[in-house]
């Protein structure tokens, strides 16, 4: 059977959305509803773990979308121009190499000087340090990853970028980042919460972080339609892979909203995959 995925799994490159103040809601999506504790942990401990890896090689060790595209020195957002030349001269090579995002959130989180920044799964911290540059030295960036080796990795990259004054992490769960109700005015992430298997979760931690009329921008993977069964169930058995996670643009933004989001819109459209066809 072939299925060709460029129509059915889309990056959902540009979502944006604004709390109405610090709190949570009942979201009504489904992502882990059907999934036990114990297979949650373990998803997230199989995630974690690769992109642990991941960071100890520099980023010569195959992560995210590498698992079915073609074989790249960076990440999706860097070779396909989602940083500006003027953005990327802000990054630090090791940066460059660990990043494996699908966008560039901070192009349209709309920072200001001053302000608290929180990022979802840093990774080597390429996000951080583009939204600690917006922020300046009065703001504050906050970078939260489940993989302790990439937290240091994204340290050290701060450091050389010069911004390490004005950036902090966590290492834990996204879904319990232990940071203040209403700490951040803006909360960003790129392509990690479909990584998540409770994203649920993770969006009512985020909606938590946010003060009143905070912001979040996310740059994500979904699925524009439905994939066959024998598909979805080759994409969960590598979950850390990026589409195990992906789910349906519906059920993407009902997550979303319940969370308590308002104003949620996809700021400039999405961009297809572009992978080549499994064949089974």
């Amino acid at each position: 059977m072939r299925t060709n995925l460029k129509d059915a799994v889309r990056r959902l490159v540009h979502l944006a959305g604004r709390g109405n103040g610090p709190g949570s809601a009942g979201a009504t999506g489904t992502d882990a509803g059907s999934m036990s504790a114990a297979r949650i942990h373990e998803i997230k401990d199989i995630v974690s773990q690769r992109y642990g890896d991941f960071a100890a090689s520099g980023g010569v060790a195959e992560a995210c979308c590498a698992a079915v595209a073609e074989e790249s020195e960076t990440g999706f957002a860097v070779e396909h121009g989602l940083y500006s030349a003027e953005e990327m001269a802000l990054v630090p090579e090791g940066a460059a190499n660990l990043s494996r995002g699908c966008g560039n959130p901070v192009g349209f989180a709309r920072l200001e000087p001053g302000e608290t920044v929180v990022d979802f799964g840093c990774g080597g911290g390429i996000d951080v340090i583009l939204a600690a540059h917006k922020v300046g030295p009065t703001g504050k960036v906050v970078g939260a990853d489940s993989a302790p080796a990439m937290i240091e990795r994204a340290r050290d990259n701060t450091t050389t970028a010069g911004v390490g004054d004005r950036v902090e992490f966590r290492s834990g769960d996204l879904a319990d980042t232990a940071l203040p109700t209403g700490f951040a005015d803006a909360v960003i992430s790129n392509c990690v919460i479909n990584l998540c298997p409770d994203k649920e979760q993770v969006y009512r931690e985020a909606f938590r972080l946010l003060r009143p009329g905070g912001r979040m921008a996310i740059s994500d993977i979904c699925l524009t339609e439905e994939l066959p069964t024998e598909l979805t169930a080759s994409f969960v058995s590598m979950w850390s892979g990026c589409l195990g996670g992906a789910i349906p643009t519906s059920t993407y933004f009902e997550i979303v909203e319940g969370a308590g989001f308002t104003d949620v819109s996809v700021v400039t459209g999405c961009a297809s995959l572009m992978w080549p066809r499994l064949e089974r």
